[in-house]
């Protein structure tokens, strides 16, 4: 019995693991954004802005934490591992939003506008920050496994979330930044490098 549980919670970083979970993951952005760009056409104001704020808090939960659930990490290499899979799940993404979503307009490309009418510009910085979030899911993951071997992807995810929004409330309250979306981005982003120490310090409990 003690065999089978950990192989159930065994490292994997097998090509169908990696390559398999990236391509779920950029099919998930794909259907959160297409979700978030039509709630925006029907919504306005504050209940807006609290929609879109949800939908940002799931799909920072899910970019974050899914590679970590499907790799399982434990060293630096399996951490490499994950980010590597929400990276390409941010290739995947791409290649959907060029094919699919650019051509039946599903949102307004103001960022293609700036750049001189190309995008290419800052996909790479998207690029680069689904590895990173991916990257530090895993590190959470890793070091809230140190002791027992097993990680409670809920619990982080639920820790993620509650210092986010008490980031947000913080940020927001005071009158350092406005009561918008983005910010609630900005508050996961910060909530997220605070896991990983929180994570090691609950582990080492």
């Amino acid at each position: 019995m003690a065999t089978s549980a950990q192989f159930a919670d065994a490292e994997r970083y097998d090509v169908r693991t990696i390559v398999g979970g990236g391509v779920t993951l950029g099919a998930a952005t794909a259907v959160g954004v297409v979700l978030f760009a039509l709630l925006s056409r029907v919504l306005e104001g504050n209940v807006e802005t609290v929609v879109r704020s949800g939908l940002i808090l799931v799909g920072g939960a899910v970019a974050s934490y899914f590679p970590a659930a499907s790799v399982r990490p434990r060293s630096a290499e399996t951490i490499a591992w994950a980010a590597t899979l929400g990276l390409l799940g941010s290739f995947t993404f791409t290649l959907l939003d060029v094919a699919l979503l650019r051509p039946l307009n599903v949102y307004h490309w103001t960022w293609d506008a700036i750049g001189g009418g190309s995008g290419f510009w800052y996909i790479s910085v998207w690029w680069m920050g689904s590895a990173v979030l991916a990257w530090l899911g895993a590190w959470a993951y890793a070091r809230a496994a140190w002791r027992s071997g097993k990680a409670n992807i809920p619990t982080l995810v639920g820790q993620t979330i509650g210092i986010t929004i008490l980031l947000f409330a913080v940020l927001v309250g005071i009158g350092l930044l406005p009561f918008h979306s983005a910010i609630m981005a900005l508050a996961f982003a910060l909530a997220l490098v605070a896991q990983v120490p929180l994570a090691a310090m609950h582990a080492r409990r």
